[in-house]
């Protein structure tokens, strides 16, 4: 038989992109040129069932394709799967169910429906899935594909009796063959600066705050598993010895570090098998950590750690059930050594969460702009607090006559704020939220705030020719490379190729001569205007810079394939960090410091 493991629709029938993330809440966007997450509890379910059953099983991920409907279904359409199997997230299960329905009208195909929506309403999914699996999958799934009794598959809906967590050192590898895990990393998580691939070291969290997807749904109660650190790293060299272009690993587990001494084990390991090369960017808590652990991180290849912080308010951190994450003494100190010893640090916040109130999040902004100024913060991610089904906190609002919009499309933590309480209503708490929101530019600008006045000082250039500034990252580090250009170079015209919604700012520099007008949004190298193409090839620049908004370059190929294709003398690009790379002469896979 044939077996269609399938990620959700990639883009909704009102337009929107998922950032489908399976053991927390799924979000989305109106660009359609946003990065997902590897669908990791989906990719182990699909490698345990060629592992385990003879069927044809075959891998597919509509939120990496950005496929939608009539896509999705034109591309399974191709396999014809006896069986369908989803992870369906609240915010994704109109799209998805569509979706399967009509693979179901088309090839009579059997549903296999999974996740936190399904576990929620498993009647109410039952109506059109032939199967509906509770909390972790993975084995479930498999006996049902084993031909098992469904009467004996312990839970298979209407068997709501908990079956015991798998053993994470059984798994095998997840799914890297119909689709490649390097895929997930270009552009990859926004926050992560290298090339990262996304890996799992453990499963679960020993804590259950009351909004949690994992705790409360996933597996119903707090629970923990680390996987041996051996096994861990026969992961690792094997991933690098697929992709040598691998910079580093995105360990995003629900808690990457849930004990000290796994923690110190695990960094042991990787550096005694030579893997402290790699770049490190992992998911923790603040409770199991000391010094000793982000010493020992550190000398591991960590770089970035990040961090549910959540709120600064006592209220809230009580109605979320923070307990012993809620610290924030002690998470400044060790925010402090971290940076001190060369760590970046990120963190996760989010507003309108139970028992919140608007002095709660007010104090959640004043903390962020405290880290920002005393530069602890590296990056972070704000949150509308979503009460997703079948979590405490939904079931408490939903009690209490709080929830306003039960639109499933609405509850996705980024764009709309579901509940309306009358200490704290729905407008306060977006107010908030969009307050909190600038501070991404000003944590933006801080990053910046070092980048050198000459870091072009070593690179010459003959001509007099005008020079390129592509704008492929934010605009105050594209006006810090306009200034350092305009310092270096003051022979040269400086043109900047950007989009109509910055082309008046751009104007306003004095330092930019010439403003050439590309499209909204990303540079893309195969939809790239011929018109505009011709025009650009028929001038002659002496240079083109491209700002990268990472470290090493990573989700930029189209940019430099347009760039090439103008014709441009030498081209360089300037990380976040002010450093220059000779595109021309790269060496150390194409990102040269000069």
């Amino acid at each position: 038989m044939k077996v269609a493991v399938c990620n959700s629709v990639g883009i909704d029938a009102d337009g929107y992109a998922m950032i489908h993330s399976p053991s927390r809440w799924t979000n989305s966007t109106k660009d359609l040129d946003i990065f997902t997450y590897y669908p990791w509890q989906l990719s182990y379910c699909s490698s345990i069932l060629k592992r385990d059953t003879d069927h044809e099983v075959r891998f597919f991920d509509g939120c990496l394709d950005k496929l939608d409907h009539q896509a999705f279904v034109d591309k399974i359409s191709e396999f014809g799967p006896d069986y369908l199997i989803m992870d369906c997230a609240t915010r994704t299960i109109e799209a998805d169910s569509r979706f399967a329905k009509e693979v179901k009208r088309l090839f009579g195909t059997k549903l296999i429906f999974c996740g936190p929506h399904p576990t929620t309403f498993p009647e109410e999914v039952s109506q059109y899935a032939d199967y509906v699996v509770l909390r972790e999958y993975e084995l479930v799934v498999r006996d049902i594909l084993q031909g098992k009794d469904r009467n004996d598959i312990q839970g298979l809906y209407p068997d709501t009796n908990l079956r015991s967590p798998l053993n994470v050192n059984d798994l095998p590898f997840p799914e890297d063959d119909d689709v490649s895990r390097l895929d997930y990393g270009m552009p990859g998580e926004p926050s992560s600066e290298y090339l990262e691939i996304q890996a799992y070291a453990s499963r679960g969290c020993p804590l259950s705050c009351t909004f949690c997807v994992c705790g409360n749904i996933s597996y119903a109660h707090p629970n923990w598993r680390p996987r041996n650190p051996e096994n861990v790293v026969l992961e690792l060299q094997t991933l690098r010895a697929k992709y040598p272009q691998m910079e580093g690993i995105f360990f995003d587990e629900e808690v990457h570090n849930g004990s000290k001494k796994y923690i110190l084990d695990l960094t042991k390991a990787i550096r005694e098998n030579g893997l402290d090369d790699l770049k490190y960017d992992v998911m923790c808590g603040q409770w199991p950590m000391d010094e000793e652990v982000l010493d020992a991180m550190k000398g591991a290849g960590y770089y970035m750690v990040r961090l549910g912080i959540e709120t600064a308010g006592e209220p809230a951190a009580r109605g979320m059930q923070l307990m012993k994450k809620f610290n924030v003494p002690r998470l400044k100190q060790l925010m402090q050594h971290g940076t001190n010893i060369g760590l970046k640090f990120y963190g996760t916040f989010t507003f309108g969460g139970e028992g919140s109130t608007d002095d709660c999040d007010k104090k959640t902004l004043d903390l962020i702009n405290d880290f920002l100024e005393n530069d602890l913060l590296w990056r972070f991610q704000l949150s509308i607090s979503s009460p997703q089904p079948g979590t405490p906190f939904f079931n408490t609002m939903k009690a209490k006559g709080y929830l306003r919009d039960l639109d499933w499309k609405h509850f996705d933590g980024g764009n709309f704020c579901v509940l309306d309480r009358p200490d704290y209503p729905a407008e306060q708490v977006m107010k908030n939220f969009r307050a909190a929101e600038k501070l991404y530019e000003v944590g933006f600008n801080k990053r910046y705030s070092h980048t050198a006045k000459d870091n072009f000082n070593a690179i010459d250039i003959d001509s007099t020719d005008d020079i390129l500034v592509f704008r492929s990252s934010r605009m105050k580090q594209v006006n810090d490379v306009v200034g350092s250009l305009s310092d270096q170079f003051a022979r040269n015209r400086i043109a900047t190729l950007a989009q109509p919604m910055v082309k008046d700012e751009l104007r306003q520099n004095p330092n930019v001569d010439e403003v050439l007008v590309y499209q909204n949004g990303h540079f893309k190298n195969n939809s790239f205007p011929a018109e505009l193409m011709q025009t650009l090839q028929k001038r002659k620049f002496s240079m083109g810079v491209i700002p990268y908004n990472n470290i090493s370059g990573n989700g930029y190929a189209d940019v430099k394939a347009i760039a090439n294709r103008i014709g441009i003398q030498k081209l360089v690009a300037v990380n976040i960090e002010g450093k220059v790379f000779d595109l021309d002469n790269p060496g150390d896979h194409g990102r040269a410091h000069i």
